[in-house]
């Protein structure tokens, strides 16, 4: 009896959907193959669609009426697999560090499209569809083993998530902490630890963020934008003659006068500016370390409202922290900048009061010896050598070693100036 010709086309048909698929997984692992994060993750997912591409293999050969009936199976399955070459493609052209941010997110859809992927292959499992015995137990048998794989972010991708995190609940840290999180993603993704392609990756994630922004909820928006802030205070994005500008335009546009700290920067227990100010549940202010002890020393209620008051009450007022560091920050320049002229006069005690004073700017912190740096203190410090007062040279000595010891822009300005290492040979 001569077969139905309907299931001669529903037979080439499902051939060409086998085809298809078993191109589109050798397409997909080829793109896997060159992915820039969740390497692990697309592996294994790999080896899957592997074992998927020779089951359908197995089951084009068992014959025209066990494959027929599959076309809108293998459609599906085929709608499936093209999703995992798109995320593979992504994750091989896309830029490095949005791919870094997002790794949460792809191993979400590495779970989902498991999920959906073992569904359409237990269709094939079905009765109805008269698969031979033995390739659905393969098929199942698949499934089992996807279902019982688990997707992670790797050690250093964890290790970026987590640093971001903090970085932004911190809000104020400093060029230090990003600079850290910069190369920590640089080593995760396979970024050059170069300046220039530091800065092109940098650059090229602030485009495809800016871009892709309408599509986004505004809490993505948000975090998106936190992290570009977060990442734009590394200075290694910079070259030593665009901090230089960007530190002389900054300062230059401060006045010459510090400024007095608004009163919302004092706290009303201690009476001095707070250094990590902390909020009640009514609004109150107080720095951390004084209410924390007010509490502990047994009392219960707020010194100001007189309302009860307990220490789980107490939340950080960031924004505050940040406006205090700011202003702090922006005196210290002023100040930094302003002693110059009182290191070149003829005072000694001037000198030596103006000396002492800039040599504990470099001790607080790199961004204030990086300042000192840029405001050219260097080559003034350097004739300060040749003063007859010992207590000038020593000061002037120190202070140059504390510009240099962990500097190498530093050093290299030191070495240019006339004669500066036989100064500093007869100061020691």
């Amino acid at each position: 009896m001569p077969e139905d010709p309907s299931t001669d086309v529903s037979h080439v048909q499902a051939s060409g959907f086998v085809t298809e698929i078993i191109r589109l997984v050798y397409e997909t692992i080829d793109a896997a193959n060159s992915v820039v994060v969740q390497k692990e993750n697309f592996d294994k997912f790999s080896n899957f669609l592997e074992k998927i591409a020779l089951v359908l293999k197995e089951l084009s050969k068992s014959g025209t009426s066990k494959i027929s009936n599959l076309s809108p199976v293998f459609e599906d399955l085929k709608l499936e697999i093209e999703l995992i070459k798109q995320l593979a493609l992504d994750c091989r052209n896309r830029n490095k560090i949005y791919l870094l941010l997002n790794c949460q997110r792809i191993v979400k859809f590495f779970e989902s499209s498991t999920r959906d992927i073992t569904q359409t292959l237990l269709l094939m499992t079905s009765e109805p569809l008269n698969v031979l015995p033995e390739i659905a137990d393969q098929l199942r048998d698949l499934c089992e083993k996807m279902l019982d794989t688990k997707y992670d972010v790797s050690t250093k991708e964890e290790e970026v998530s987590v640093k971001i995190e903090s970085g932004i609940q911190e809000r104020n840290v400093d060029r230090s902490y990003a600079n850290d999180l910069l190369i920590c993603i640089a080593k995760a993704v396979g970024i050059a630890n170069e300046q220039s392609q530091l800065k092109k990756e940098f650059e090229e994630f602030k485009r495809g963020t800016a871009s892709s922004e309408q599509g986004k909820n505004l809490a993505e928006t948000l975090r998106m934008e936190e992290i570009i802030l977060l990442l734009g205070k590394a200075d290694l994005l910079t070259t030593a003659e665009e901090k230089q500008t960007n530190y002389l335009t900054k300062r230059n546009s401060l006045g010459r006068q510090p400024l007095e700290p608004l009163q919302s920067f004092y706290c009303p227990i201690t009476g001095d500016v707070m250094e990590d100010p902390v909020e009640t549940s009514s609004g109150q202010i107080f720095e951390r370390a004084a209410i924390e002890k007010w509490l502990a020393d047994g009392n219960k209620l707020c010194p100001l409202t007189k309302n009860p008051l307990k220490r789980s009450d107490l939340r950080s007022n960031k924004t505050l922290r940040q406006s205090i560091e700011e202003w702090k920050n922006r005196n210290i320049m002023v100040t930094i900048a302003s002693l110059k002229q009182k290191i070149q006069a003829n005072d000694e005690e001037e000198v030596l009061q103006s000396l002492q004073k800039l040599l504990e700017f470099c001790v607080r912190s790199e961004l204030q010896r990086e300042w000192i740096v840029m405001e050219n203190y260097i080559p003034v410090t350097i004739d300060l050598l040749s003063a007859n007062n010992t207590e000038i040279r020593k000061s002037a000595l120190m202070i140059l070693y504390a510009l240099s010891k962990d500097s190498e822009e530093g050093k290299e300005r030191i070495g240019t100036v006339d004669n500066a290492i036989g100064l500093v040979v007869r100061s020691l």
